[in-house]
């Protein structure tokens, strides 16, 4: 008898089921999440082909159709090539030893499986690269008892199933090289599951994975990118800040390896509700969180600096976070890029930054706030901060970004920068003076923090600096 033939009666099984595996795999994925994590496939792809140069010319389309129960994502991106595909894009998890795309999206090797079980039950991919092109196609309920497209079993043992596809066509290493515009990759999913034809049929469904998936991409769409929902092409949405000689973006920059981060607080116009306000945070300059609204980012917190709750007196805030990593493990996101892992110590570094520089934009809201009140009273004859940002332009936060990166505006950490408000005139009843004293060495730091020489402005932006941070906001 064959020696392996003879099953060791010690051994007891405990390989997982691939039922058990996929649902653990897309129980907390939602569609648009799937949906994101292909297009986060064919956006590398288009890295991968032209770096940092235009993206003109290359386009991602991606069709929802509910009558002919399909879905299907098509590029020309330049495509895998057949040994990448079979040693690398359909294992689970990331290989050691798989080429990598620096400051990629993908990062951990699953989006695309998981995306393609989270929709439905068939699934084929054709992709055309530079000298390679395939086409596999899986039924995974077939694959799931490890029997082929012929109804043979394959692969399968006693204690292990066996978790490869098949290629149903491939050529490789063709000495012909397969030209530019007919390299790419078209993914088709059939066989939907319920839940998704029923989203598919549902105009807002759509209309809102449109928004999404435009917001998160905006920088690759800004740079030429042409995308796609059912033929709607996506625009990239006008993220902007207000610039002048009086009103200056604060700026913090932490260009140590391996993650660099640049953040921006400024603010912008004052949309109704407020839903475009709070913050925004990139990785590899792919939205991950924002705009947002909520403790995560810093607000309502009570350390280390006091933020207040969002409301309508801070709709005009804007604030953007950008973290870039040469491999994209290194960045703190959750495996579906939608929110940041707030416990790791690149997050909280970045969230104290954040905090810092946010304070110094309520402060100047806070003072619009007050200015606006006391002009109402007829307190003040002037509206300095107001015509600050009358006569301030917006700036695309593009620029703003490239005009850091490039040197063309200095590499300086600064706070939110604006004219100094009016003071409000008070009435004799209403005065109280107040006198104290403090050590030289106390009133010279004091001095040097507010840039003031004269006693009394320093005393009294001393007073103002507690209550419009401790008891106005």
């Amino acid at each position: 008898m064959n020696n392996e033939e003879v099953k060791d009666k010690s051994l007891i099984n405990a390989y997982p089921t691939k039922d058990l595996f996929i649902s653990i795999l897309i129980r907390d994925v939602t569609l648009r999440d799937a949906i994101g994590d292909l297009l986060d496939n064919s956006v590398d792809g288009a890295l991968r082909l032209r770096g940092d140069a235009s993206y003109e010319g290359l386009c991602v389309h991606i069709e929802l159709n509910a009558e002919e129960g399909f879905f299907r994502i098509s590029d020309n991106c330049g495509g895998i090539p057949v040994s990448v595909a079979r040693d690398y894009v359909f294992c689970f998890g990331r290989p050691e030893g798989a080429e990598e795309t620096g400051h990629s999206i993908g990062v951990f090797g699953i989006g695309m499986k998981r995306a393609l079980f989270r929709i439905g039950n068939n699934f084929k991919v054709e992709s055309v690269a530079q000298d390679s092109s395939f086409t596999m196609e899986v039924d995974v309920d077939m694959w799931k008892q490890g029997i082929d497209k012929a109804g043979d079993q394959v692969g399968e043992t006693e204690t292990q199933a066996d978790w490869t596809f098949r290629f149903s066509d491939y050529k490789e290493d063709q000495e012909e090289e397969y030209p530019e515009g007919e390299r790419g990759t078209v993914v088709t999913v059939t066989n939907l599951h319920a839940g998704v034809i029923e989203a598919f049929k549902i105009d807002n469904d759509t209309t809102s994975l449109i928004q999404e998936l435009q917001r998160e991409h905006l920088f690759s769409i800004n740079n030429g990118l042409e995308i796609t929902v059912n033929g709607i092409r996506l625009e990239a949405p006008d993220l902007k800040l207000l610039e002048s000689d009086e009103l200056k973006t604060a700026y913090w920059e932490g260009l140590d390896q391996p993650v660099e981060v640049r953040i921006y607080a400024g603010i912008s116009q004052q949309t109704e509700y407020g839903t475009d306000g709070g913050w925004y945070v990139f990785c590899n300059k792919r939205l991950v969180l924002g705009p947002d609204q909520t403790k995560r980012t810093g607000w309502g917190i009570k350390t280390p600096i006091r933020i207040p709750e969002y409301h309508p007196q801070f709709y005009r805030f804007r604030g953007y976070v950008f973290l870039d990593g040469e491999d994209p493990r290194d960045l703190p996101w959750n495996t579906a890029k939608t929110d940041m892992e707030l416990d790791s110590p690149v997050w909280r570094r970045v969230f104290q930054q954040m905090v810092d520089l946010m304070r110094s934009v309520m402060d100047f809201l806070n003072k619009i706030h007050n200015e606006e009140r006391y002009y109402r009273e007829r307190r003040i004859d002037k509206t300095p901060l107001q015509s600050a940002i009358d006569n301030a332009d917006f700036i695309p936060l593009a620029q703003i970004v490239q005009d850091q990166i490039a040197g063309i505006k200095p590499h300086t950490v600064a706070k939110f920068t604006a004219p100094e408000p009016a003071r409000p005139r008070p009435s004799p009843a209403d005065k109280i003076w107040i006198r104290y004293w403090v050590t030289r060495a106390e009133f010279v730091l004091v001095k040097e923090y507010f840039e003031l020489e004269k006693k009394g402005e320093i005393g009294r932006s001393t007073f103002d600096y507690f209550l419009e941070r401790e008891i106005k906001s």
